[in-house]
């Protein structure tokens, strides 16, 4: 039974499987408190259920893959949005119907939303939690905006959403984020520190609304405005190596969105941000190798700015020509 369904999007290996639909009712109130009933559609012993979590600092994710059902729950607690990866449900929301499905789109369910019903057949979903304070914050970064000012995501409004962000489908970038998710073993902290919930934050606030974000600046509107920019965020970087900086923070700095600083930075320096980033990283271990003692590992100076060490070797021979522990043997001859 456990082979009729389909792969989730991270978490295969160790998912929580169900064959009791009461037991995964249970299990899903863990997560979304509230349900009423989780029943199966056909016989009890047809049900089945698999599903896995990960909960970062501010966003909780939910991969399951479930048999035909039907559910009953109360109001929604976190704002939730909810992405089919195969197969489609119907959903009936403070009276009003909405249908979703890899044909139709995602299902956003707003903090506070009523009581809702829904059905559907066998289908194999995600579910992303989140908190809409940060979500605005992160917008505002995206658009280049101030930290005050106004910005409607309308939060308020339960709708189906496009399953695309920035023109591609969204279940081939969970495909894609799924595989980090399990070469790194769901560990939240390394997942946080590689930018995660910030790249997810950004994918979610475009899946709610894609028109905000198509008529953002494209570049600086001077050569010299650029040049001075680029010096400002290498600046401010450089004095931040050890903060775990993403796009987003570079954004909110900067007042620019991604593209802006992307053609910014390949204008002046040939090179993204955040790959300039990383080469100041590498250098910064570089340095601290060369003068290290003999009681520092190559671990404890390198993880304080690459949570990846295997990234991070890998980065560090491209760039020097050798691996780290040789720059390390080197210093003590």
């Amino acid at each position: 039974m456990r082979s009729s369904l389909p792969a989730l999007f991270f978490g295969e290996s160790d998912a929580v499987f169900q064959t009791d639909s009461r037991s995964f009712g249970e299990q899903i109130a863990k997560v979304a408190p509230g349900v009423n009933a989780y029943d199966p559609i056909g016989g009890a012993s047809e049900f089945c259920s698999k599903s896995s979590t990960l909960q970062l600092p501010q966003l909780r994710l939910l991969a399951a893959a479930v048999t035909p059902t039907y559910i009953d729950r109360n109001q929604t607690q976190v704002a939730t949005l909810m992405v089919p990866i195969a197969g489609e449900f119907n959903n009936s929301l403070d009276g009003r119907q909405h249908r979703c499905g890899v044909g139709w789109g995602s299902m956003f369910y707003p903090q506070g939303s009523g009581q809702f019903k829904g059905s559907g057949g066998s289908r194999n979903l995600a579910a992303f939690q989140f908190d809409p304070l940060m979500l605005e914050k992160t917008a505002r970064a995206m658009l280049g905006l101030p930290g005050y000012a106004a910005i409607d995501l309308k939060l308020q409004n339960p709708r189906v959403t496009p399953l695309t962000v920035a023109g591609q489908p969204f279940g081939a970038v969970l495909q894609h984020l799924g595989l980090l998710i399990d070469l790194h073993q769901r560990n939240a902290q390394v997942l946080t520190q590689l930018g995660l919930q910030d790249m997810l934050y950004r994918y979610i606030a475009q899946m709610l609304q894609p028109g905000m974000f198509q008529a953002q600046a494209a570049h600086p509107r001077t050569a010299a405005d650029s040049a001075i920019l680029v010096a400002q965020l290498c600046e401010y970087m450089h004095a931040h190596l050890e903060a775990g900086l993403t796009l987003t923070d570079l954004e909110a700095f900067s007042g620019l969105s991604a593209r802006s600083l992307q053609m910014a930075f390949k204008k002046q320096l040939g090179c993204s941000p955040m790959q300039w980033l990383t080469m100041q990283k590498l250098h910064k271990v570089h340095e601290k190798l060369l003068n290290a003692d003999t009681t520092e590992s190559v671990t404890s100076l390198a993880v304080v700015y690459f949570p990846n060490l295997g990234d991070f070797a890998r980065y560090y021979r491209r760039q020097f020509g050798e691996l780290p522990s040789q720059t390390r043997a080197r210093r003590h001859r």
